[in-house]
């Protein structure tokens, strides 16, 4: 006996904490913003392998492993609850194990299924060999190890009787207890066979298995597909559960099992004839009668346990944790992700009101502002203006028309410059009433109150943004060759719109990206080819951040914050 409570302390410990790590993980790279998970850090790639459970209402990223922690921490407190009492508490153990046993067979099936009709065996590096061999050992080693907890469990429960002078009472188990077995049970089997059915979507959406085949389109896109794999599901979740230990999932939280007329364990024939009386329509109801149909049909009985452990009705205290659990991770990313762009976006006018001041408060004719017109709705399209010359308190301008559809941008600016620079038509403001049209609020950037007649009178302009065109202006290309996420290996191309300048330096703000080229590097105008650098040891799971420090031809500094997330980037100049 000790060596079994030690078998089932060590084991179930052991899997929860495993499980709960590659949850907390998981979370973390939802809720810091990853939209996908293109790799595992190699440290985790073994010991993720055991977390084998795949429970999901959807296919949205967001919600990964919501439900997965749920039983996880569930077989956590229910390990603690088993040392504490001894070895006589077992039943969130119990349920979590017979969770992860009909899981593990289920995606056993499943990736079998991927491995002989879908995979591309010679597309299939050694690497992903090795993966899928670890995964297929895991899950082999999962099935054994909750296979014989479960075993080990049900061998230390006696059925409740109550034994008189002249006869024995076995204690039935409740309606309402079997109300809780149904949904508990249907919860289950939804968690797991919904990513099933997702999945199998996807591959006959991309294999054209269904195209020109008529009948096999009807039946996928009619209800019958859908009943047919609800009804093979019933036909594998109940008969695994009650022949090999008496008990489904929902049983084993109520200490319940299914026994015959004899009060023993019925025979494969008649848990098959019990499950397929399931199917009966509005059977789930019946047992709020004297007997439910699936019993009586197939002469089966559900009997308590005797108990070892707490009372069933303590288990109504995980209803509103799980409620309050399931409204945070369902809604809260939404509100959390909400919260964070509004600091960020608060953090961004914050700095942009203090750049349009600096630049407002000190004019030279490097400048080229992007102007905002108020309240004016006429043929004229006055895109910004271009210091070309400032003489006291005098500044002249060259006035660029165009059109802003959206937010305006260097190349849009510059290329409208590069057009009109010799034919703009030339104004003169002055130099005291300009160095105070700078924005205070957020509000006034897109709705100016300081404003100025910058050209035609009675037009009044504020101003939106301003561009330097004598500095380097950069953006990025982010390229990979082939689709293995595990090679840590980019190309990027850094593109220089602006004037000439020179690279110094690259500095890593947070990862360990190792760029593959020599500092200094020279950047020529925008006519130019970009620059080529290689990266290694590039992180796609997350957000990588790092600082480009450039020389401009006055040899004036400037600051590039890039920020990548897979193959996607940002730069902004840090002024």
């Amino acid at each position: 006996m000790e060596k079994n409570y030690r078998f089932i302390a060590i084991s179930s410990l052991a899997i929860s904490l495993i499980g709960i790590l590659s949850c907390f993980y998981s979370f973390f790279r939802v809720w810091n913003g990853a939209s996908q998970f293109n790799a595992i850090p190699e440290i985790f790639r073994i010991l993720f392998s055991f977390s084998t459970l795949n429970l999901d209402f959807t296919n949205r990223f967001e919600h990964l492993d919501i439900w997965n922690f749920v039983f996880y921490l569930l077989l956590f407190i229910g390990s603690l609850q088993f040392i504490k009492t001894k070895g006589r508490e077992t039943r969130f153990i119990g349920f979590v194990f017979s969770v992860i046993f009909f899981n593990a067979i289920i995606v056993l099936l499943q990736s079998t299924f991927y491995k002989f009709f879908i995979t591309k065996w010679q597309d299939v590096t050694s690497l992903q060999i090795f993966s899928i061999i670890i995964g297929y050992l895991a899950l082999m080693v999962i099935l054994y190890v909750s296979y014989r907890v479960l075993k080990l469990i049900k061998s230390e429960k006696e059925i409740d009787v109550i034994i008189t002078e002249n006869k024995t009472i076995v204690t039935d188990t409740g309606k309402w207890q079997r109300f809780f077995h149904w949904v508990v049970d249907l919860t289950v089997m939804s968690l797991v066979v919904i990513p099933v059915i997702i999945s199998l979507g996807y591959w006959l959406a991309d294999s054209g298995i269904l195209e020109g085949n008529e009948t096999l389109q009807k039946f996928f896109r009619g209800r019958w597909s859908l009943y047919t794999i609800i009804f093979i599901l019933i036909l594998i979740y109940y008969p695994i559960s009650e022949i090999l230990f008496g008990s489904s999932p929902g049983k084993f939280l109520t200490e319940s099992r299914v026994v015959n007329s004899k009060a023993e364990s019925p025979n494969s024939s008649t848990i098959f004839l019990r499950t397929l009386c399931r199917n009966i329509p509005f059977d789930a109801l019946s047992f709020f009668s004297k007997r439910g149909w699936h019993d009586s049909l197939s002469e089966t009985y559900v009997v308590k346990e005797k108990r070892t452990g707490f009372k069933t009705n303590k288990l109504l205290w995980i209803l509103p944790v799980l409620a309050i659990y399931l409204l945070v991770m369902y809604f809260g990313k939404r509100f959390y992700t909400e919260y964070k762009a509004n600091i960020e976006f608060n953090n961004t006018m914050s700095e942009k009101l203090n750049f349009l001041e600096s630049e407002i408060k000190n004019p030279n004719t490097n400048q080229f502002f992007v102007v905002n017109d108020i309240d004016y709705y006429g043929n004229i399209k006055n895109y910004g203006f271009k210091i070309e010359k400032i003489e006291g308190s005098k500044i002249t301008i060259k006035r660029i028309i165009g059109e802003s559809l959206s937010e305006s941008s260097f190349e849009q600016a510059k290329y409208l410059y590069e057009q009109q620079k010799d034919t703009a038509k030339t104004f003169v403001i002055r130099k005291d009433e300009f160095v105070n049209v700078f924005p205070k609020t957020q509000d006034e950037i897109y709705r100016p109150v300081k404003t100025l007649e910058f050209f035609e009178p009675g037009i009044r302009y504020g101003i939106e943004n301003v561009y330097h065109f004598n500095a380097p202006f950069l953006k990025a290309q982010i390229s990979k060759d082939d689709n293995d996420y595990t090679n840590k290996k980019v190309t990027m191309y850094l593109h220089n719109l602006g004037a000439s300048g020179t690279i110094t330096n690259i500095k890593n703000q947070n990862n360990e990206i190792r760029w593959k080229t020599n500092f200094p590097l020279k950047m020529n105008n925008s006519n130019s080819s970009p620059v080529v650098i290689q990266l290694e040891n590039y992180n796609f799971t997350e957000v990588n951040i790092s600082k480009i420090e450039v020389l401009d031809s006055l040899n004036k500094k400037h600051s590039f914050m890039i920020k990548t997330d897979g193959l996607t980037n940002e730069i902004s100049e840090v002024k």
